[in-house]
Formats: structure tokens, C-alpha cells, sequence
């Protein structure tokens, strides 16, 4: 598995939706997921330490599991399927067992955020959806 971390948010105008960067912390290639413009405002207003007025679905998740001495692990981005890329969340439990929850990517990075926890996604996920793009500084 490789570690990625988040890149930014970036505008495809053709799409006209958000596109999650997600860069790769050994070479200068980035993994683009378009998701939505809810998940993507919680991710960008997270990056620029701007707390929300409420707190958002990300902000609940991360208070359920600190209140049943739960963690989030990693995320893992595991697979795409009809153009659909699909994450699991690992959990560790109480006992120290970790289960694994299937997940939208853009929900498991907006919680690994807010939780400190690294993202990774599997090798040959990695080389199929691997773009190298110019040297990006976005939020």
C-alpha cells in the first residue's frame, strides 16, 4: 500500500464539480477523485482551520466513535468499479480488533482529517489511477 495525503480541492469546469487531490508522499503523482460539493466544502474549511458554524456529518462521526472508545486507523481506498472508487474505513475497536467499514472516499477523507489518521490506497489501485500533475499548491 502507498500513503497519500490530501492535495487540495480543485474545479473540473467541464464536470462542474469538486475534484479531490490526493498526492502521493514519494513521487509527484496525485490520485483525482471527483466528489461532492458538501464533502468538499467540510474537506476545504478543515484545511483552512475554519470551524463550522455546526458541526458537519464528519465532525459527528468522529464524536461517535470517541464516544465508544473507537479509532479511526486508516483509510484505505480499495478498488473502483464502473468508474465508482470505494474505501474502507479500519476501526479500532475497544478489544484493539480492527473492523472494516466500506466507505465513500470522500466521507473516509473528510473524517481522517478530522481524526489525524493516514490515508492509503492499494498498489495496483494506485497504478491505475496515478496521474503525474504539475507541483499543486491548492485548499
Amino acid at each position: 500500500m502507498r500513503e497519500l495525503v490530501v492535495g487540495g480541492i480543485a474545479f473540473d469546469r467541464e464536470a462542474e464539480a469538486p475534484v479531490l487531490l490526493l498526492k502521493d508522499l514519494v513521487a509527484p503523482r496525485y490520485i483525482t477523485l471527483r466528489i461532492g460539493p458538501s464533502e468538499a466544502m467540510a474537506i476545504l474549511l478543515h484545511l483552512q482551520g475554519t470551524p463550522p458554524p455546526r458541526p458537519f456529518t464528519h465532525d459527528l462521526m468522529k464524536a461517535l466513535l470517541d464516544s465508544m472508545g473507537c479509532s479511526l486507523d486508516r483509510v484505505v481506498l480499495v478498488d473502483v468499479v464502473e468508474g465508482v472508487c470505494y474505501a474502507h474505513l479500519w476501526l479500532r475497536l475497544p478489544s484493539g480488533k480492527i473492523r472494516k467499514v466500506d466507505a465513500r472516499p470522500s466521507d473516509s477523507v473528510a473524517l481522517a482529517l478530522r481524526t489525524s489518521s493516514p490515508i492509503f490506497i492499494e498498489d495496483d489501485l494506485f497504478e491505475e489511477l496515478a496521474q503525474e500533475l504539475p507541483d499543486l499548491d491548492l485548499q
